[in-house]
């Protein structure tokens, strides 16, 4: 594998690694209780998306400590 396919891959890497997917397991005032991977976390969400419990939703995880949810995939 070349120089260039490593830089490609390890950017792919830190690209997926900013987006998480979790399922809302409550709704809390205007934070979301969401299940990702094993830990249920409470996030922030956009004041456009209005969760319901069971939903899969997309994770903006870009900015340590500062995740919020996007809303349900299309």
């Amino acid at each position: 594998m070349g120089m260039v396919d490593v830089l490609w891959q390890r950017l792919e890497e830190l690209f997926a690694a900013q987006k998480k997917q979790g399922k809302v397991t409550a709704i809390v005032g205007t934070k979301v209780d969401v299940d990702v991977d094993g830990s249920v976390m409470t996030l922030p969400r956009y004041a456009h998306y209005t969760p319901t419990v069971g939903d899969v939703v997309d994770i903006d995880a870009s900015r340590r400590g500062a995740w919020i949810v996007l809303g349900t995939p299309a």
